[in-house]
């Protein structure tokens, strides 16, 4: 006998057999999965259902009084409640404390605020929907709000920054049922009168990272369906991230081969033969000499297929990225100035010094600069501490904790702190590779933190136009020392040098790749936390050398990416054309029509659209 629910009949009654599930949770994952299913199995008859399932959500509203609350349901939340009362503890001993200066207060009230705030928006949510709160089951359904909002409403802001995204070290601990202490409204008019002014110059900040994002990705042309294949590179993913669906597999995972198109279904049975992880194909890794993409490593797209030869999948993830942002930045009148964490920047600004890398990174981690071993921290005299590893010393700035102790192993790269890691810093210890994978995890991390959202696999191209350069520190093919060059074109001329063996990775710990493997460019230190991922992937050989890479990883700054572009003309695209050109006729630059890029295509005119890589679909 079948054991439901009213509501569950009343969807699956409307849906096709193969589509009904009386077990399913129709939250906002839950609805995009189903629509997402209906899209690829009825798109003839897609209008039609949604507008079914629409017509019973309203019925089931009308008729139950839908997600209306009451007073009851605006009562501060337990979570709220008890985080609030230690905190309110360890601030006044932080003001009482005769050790400290106002500002170290200051930075101290920040720190104890924000650690407090942390947790609170998932616990306040949980205990939402616990407790059957109508508020909590908008968030949950993805009609209305998110678990910020909730906060907000069943605990409080915590911290509001002022006109220039700087942290008051004002603790915000009244919801908005409660009502606001005078002190702590004034502290949130900064943040609104911001949103206000944001209103007025979002748009012009988003629509320019928006032109450079295009810059960055529009050579991300598709050229092929695919090229030779190779079982030991791709993308290491969770089976259980959602946005694998439509990715292609890249090695075989249980009786699943190669360039299997990823379902739902297909990931589920993935899982239940005992794989958490797999590999899956990505623009990440290879691709064709010309600089293009192969279909087959983009994988499915939102025509529903693979996409065709002369389709620019790199700007439609540039432009799906850039709408969200701008519709992000354009919201900000909606968070009055709502501090996110104990960080000195956010949203908009974040997710910008991810990909513009400036010489101050603003709320930085500290990344350690060598490999070896935690010898000692101690305090710095000018606050903050030393973290000493091996004999190199690496400073840690007030405000930030240290994320390592004494004994601890480290990587360079590593972080050894809290605060943003820095992706210029993976890319220039770990390579392109890594770099590329770190950045596709921090960029959607700080979407989803400004309450974005965004696709992992329109983030892979992103991050592959946007780190794909290597400064030479000798001669490569035409390449002279110095050159900024294209990862993606080196790849494809380096040659192993001599001296390069193919070995066990184990045999081969404190050597370099000279070809790549899983995500992992040439170049890279085989070091643990590698042959770590070597093993967990069974890569039985890899071809290394004892000598780094004659290049030196180097992430480009999105702002400058386009003036590096091998071709003169290209870069007549950007920003700094006067440069460009004076370079260009220094070094005997050329240009082709010929290419993925379709600027010098549109520069000629006539020929633009009827041939060359850029003709289109």
């Amino acid at each position: 006998m079948l054991q439901t629910t009213a509501g569950q009949l009343l969807v699956n009654e409307l849906l096709p057999e193969d589509l009904r599930d009386y077990n399913r949770t129709l939250d906002k994952k839950g609805i995009s999965v189903l629509l997402r299913g209906m899209a690829d199995g009825y798109p003839q008859r897609y209008r039609e259902l949604v507008k079914e399932l629409s017509d019973v959500g309203r019925d089931v509203a009308y008729s139950t009084g839908g997600f209306s609350f009451g007073l009851k349901h605006l009562r501060k939340s337990r979570a709220a409640i008890n985080a609030y009362g230690k905190l309110s503890l360890k601030l006044s001993q932080i003001v009482d404390d005769p050790r400290l200066d106002d500002k170290r207060k200051e930075e101290e009230i920040i720190k104890a605020t924000a650690k407090a705030a942390e947790k609170l928006p998932d616990e306040i949510y949980n205990e939402g929907v616990a407790a059957g709160n109508p508020l909590a089951d908008q968030v949950r359904s993805g009609s209305r709000g998110n678990k910020s909002n909730l906060r907000t409403l069943l605990g409080s802001d915590a911290l509001y920054v002022d006109n220039e995204d700087n942290v008051i070290p004002v603790p915000v601990l009244r919801s908005y049922s409660e009502g606001l202490t005078p002190v702590e409204y004034w502290a949130g008019t900064f943040g609104a009168r911001k949103g206000v002014i944001d209103v007025k110059t979002a748009t012009g900040e988003a629509g320019y990272l928006a032109k450079q994002l295009n810059q960055m990705t529009h050579r991300l042309i598709v050229t092929g369906l695919d090229g030779k294949g190779n079982p030991n590179i791709g993308l290491p993913v969770d089976v259980d991230d959602n946005d694998n669906e439509g990715a292609l597999l890249a090695a075989s995972a249980g009786r699943y081969k190669r360039n299997t198109i990823l379902t739902p279904k297909i990931l589920a049975d993935i899982k239940s033969q005992g794989h958490d992880r797999i590999l899956v194909r990505s623009p990440l890794v290879g691709g064709p000499l010309d600089g293009g993409v192969y279909a087959r490593d983009v994988g499915v797209r939102e025509r529903g297929g693979l996409a065709p030869v002369g389709d620019y999948v790199g700007m439609a993830a540039a432009q799906a990225l850039s709408e969200n942002l701008t519709q992000g930045q354009l919201s900000s009148k909606h968070t009055g100035g709502v501090s996110g964490a104990a960080q000195a920047v956010s949203g908009f600004k974040y997710i910008n010094q991810l990909v513009q890398v400036p010489k101050h990174f603003r709320a930085g981690a500290t990344h350690a600069q060598l490999d070896g071993r935690v010898r000692k921290i101690e305090k710095a005299p000018q606050g903050g501490n030393y973290v000493w590893v091996n004999d190199e010393q690496h400073y840690v700035d007030t405000g930030f904790d240290v994320t390592v102790k004494v004994g601890d192993n480290v990587e360079a790269g590593d972080v050894v702190s809290s605060g943003i890691p820095n992706p210029a810093e993976i890319v220039r210890h770990k390579g392109v590779g890594e770099g590329r994978q770190y950045f596709v995890k921090s960029f959607g991390d700080a979407y989803s933190a400004s309450g974005l959202g965004a696709h992992r696999r329109n983030i892979e191209l992103l991050a592959r136009g946007l780190i794909n350069h290597v400064r030479l520190s000798d001669e490569v093919g035409d390449y002279v020392p110095d050159d900024v060059v294209p990862y993606s074109s080196l790849e494809h001329i380096y040659k192993p040098r001599v001296g390069s063996k193919i070995s066990n990775p184990s045999s081969a710990k404190g050597r370099y790749l000279e070809r790549p493997v899983l995500h992992y460019s040439i170049g890279t230190k085989m070091r643990p936390s590698v042959l770590k991922e070597l093993k967990q992937f069974g890569i039985k050989q890899v071809e290394t050398h004892h000598a780094p890479a004659p290049f030196q990883p180097e992430m480009v700054r999105a702002a400058a990416s386009i003036s590096y572009d091998p071709d003169w003309m290209t870069r007549m695209l950007g920003s700094g054309q006067k440069k460009s050109l004076l370079t260009a006729v220094h070094r005997g630059g050329t240009s082709t029509t010929e290419g993925t890029s379709f600027v010098p295509a549109l520069a000629a005119g006539d020929t633009f659209g009827r041939s060359g890589l850029s003709k289109g679909m």
